[in-house]
């Protein structure tokens, strides 16, 4: 069965899916409880309680949460012990009102946390990184703020721009699309198509969105491989997952190899000219991640002299990239801004999405009671790990 006859069925399944739930099974799936989000998305539980990781612990007065529509604060509320209150805003444009008498800030991008929050003692990250947490509030690196984050959590956005870039590099529509923009359709140029199916996937960083990029890339055929610091009890669509110092080891069997791990002082420069060299010369590399993964000037001379054979790279990266880069002119690479392109969010989300979406709330809510109670908690960014 060809890649695309076999990626039909798994979207005609899932389509039909819901159809065929009794009525129990749906009420089941629709209504998914914290103990099957905390095992589904394997959350560490931090090894000691707030209080004692904290210096001068109080229990919080306000928490200010980046909601997704307006009857979530009084869910929120519902889990919170006497004297802690909810304040729910409808997106970040709306933090500043409120951030001055904030003890925590959740469900935030850490862009947004860096302005005026004199209170704040913890922020949860919307996102699975927290390098830009660590660079832009200067208390998460004193201990003196405690940063959480979604690592851990399902991210299909991000998930389906890994492997939407894997499919136009596979198929060289971006070498279509300077065709068009020549007027050239005739012209075939760049590089020979790649087959998916069959091929192997190695994805650095099982997380989230890495988990989800694996489901996905099996589902379409592919063999997958992994690297992980942490994570050793994968999915059984993983084949394999080693540790980190097994990854020059394992670089030079994949066909396709995804970055989706986070900037850490262990990950940064990781993918350079003597990675890039272990790798197949037809390999395809993206890393929508972070582009201080990859050494930048590495990654153009390996496409330029066809040690690899094409890329993508988000540039997600503090420093913006120079005018003169050599990336600009390198061959076979879809070069993006730090988000790829924008995404907006569906009118009416699917069964599995809308469940996905209430278990991470489940999450945050939970780790919101332990907070404010000074409890243990989960996904507690570490410091000296840079994860």
């Amino acid at each position: 069965m060809n890649t695309i006859a076999r990626l039909a069925l798994v979207l005609v399944a899932g389509a039909a899916a819901p159809q065929a739930l009794s009525a129990e099974a749906a009420a089941a799936a629709a209504a998914p409880d914290l103990a099957a989000a905390l095992a589904e998305f394997q959350l560490i539980e931090s090894a000691r309680p707030v209080r004692e990781m904290m210096r001068g612990w109080s229990a919080p007065r306000r928490l200010v949460v980046v909601v997704d529509h307006a009857e979530r604060t009084a869910w929120l509320q519902q889990a919170m012990p006497p004297g802690v209150t909810v304040v729910g805003v409808g997106g970040p444009a709306d933090l500043g009102a409120v951030m001055q008498d904030a003890d925590a800030l959740v469900e935030v991008n850490c862009t947004a946390a860096m302005a005026s929050a004199p209170k704040v003692r913890w922020i949860h990250a919307n996102s699975g990184g927290g390098d830009t947490c660590l660079n832009l509030v200067p208390g998460v690196a004193r201990g003196e703020v405690l940063l959480t984050n979604s690592q851990k959590v399902k991210n299909t956005v991000l998930a389906e721009m890994g492997m939407g870039y894997v499919f136009a590099l596979a198929r060289s529509i971006d070498v279509t699309l300077e065709n068009q923009r020549a007027r050239e359709l005739n012209r075939r140029g760049g590089r020979p198509g790649k087959r998916l199916e069959g091929a192997t996937m190695l994805i650095v960083g099982l997380g989230g969105a890495g988990t989800e990029i694996a489901r996905i890339a099996h589902a379409i055929g592919m063999k997958v491989i992994a690297t992980d610091p942490v994570n050793r009890n994968p999915p059984g669509f993983v084949s394999h997952v080693g540790l980190p110092e097994e990854l020059p080891s394992l670089v030079g069997q994949a066909d396709v190899v995804m970055i989706a791990a986070p900037l850490t002082p262990q990950t940064r420069g990781l993918f350079d000219a003597a990675m890039f060299a272990r790798m197949k010369r037809d390999a395809i590399f993206v890393n929508w991640a972070r582009a201080d993964i990859v050494v930048a000037e590495d990654l153009a001379a390996a496409l330029k002299s066809g040690t690899i054979g094409s890329a993508a790279l988000n540039w997600a990266s503090q420093v913006p990239l120079a005018t003169d880069h050599p990336l600009w002119e390198a061959p076979n690479l879809i070069l993006a801004p730090w988000a790829g392109a924008p995404v907006a969010m569906s009118r009416d989300a699917s069964p599995e999405a809308a469940r996905e979406n209430e278990m991470r709330w489940l999450v945050v809510r939970e780790n919101m009671r332990r907070f404010a109670n000074g409890d243990r908690m989960y996904s507690v960014f570490d410091v000296a790990r840079g994860f």
